[in-house]
């Protein structure tokens, strides 16, 4: 599997990423217009933010690529593998950062999960998407 080829697709897939959190948040304002008025799930996605998911796409595929495409993991559909790799990155990666910046920012509850579900949705993406492009090209 060549490597600028899941940089790409991680780099695409964190683009995918921010794009699907802000439908899914929308949605969810939708369904739930008094939540709206309280506190939006969709938070102003700026183009620094854009930027920053970009980078952790591509980060994430690198990720991938020198894991070999969770070699170890065996007998298991793409989506699987790529499930379990977004997971254990937003575990490892994300949580941990998300939990930190909530706790020197004091920032509340509500919005911290806004952030965490960002993260989470960038790092399940970029992992599906990775796990598909290893088991297509690979």
């Amino acid at each position: 599997m060549d490597r600028s080829y899941l940089l790409l697709v991680g780099a695409l897939s964190g683009l995918v990423s921010v794009l699907t959190h802000a439908v899914l948040g929308s949605m969810f304002d939708m369904l739930r217009p008094q939540a709206a008025a309280n506190t939006s799930i969709t938070a102003n996605v700026d183009v620094p933010d854009i930027l920053l998911h970009m980078l952790a796409g591509t980060g994430l595929g690198l990720l991938f690529w020198l894991s070999w495409g969770l070699a170890a993991v065996v007998s298991v559909p793409w989506w699987i593998r790529g499930v379990i790799f977004g997971a254990l990155c937003w575990l490892i990666l994300g949580l941990p950062a998300v939990i930190s910046l909530a706790r020197s920012r004091r920032i509340a509850l509500g919005p911290a999960a806004v952030i965490a579900t960002q993260w989470a949705t960038t790092c399940i993406v970029t992992g599906l998407a990775c796990a598909w492009s290893w088991g297509e090209m690979g």
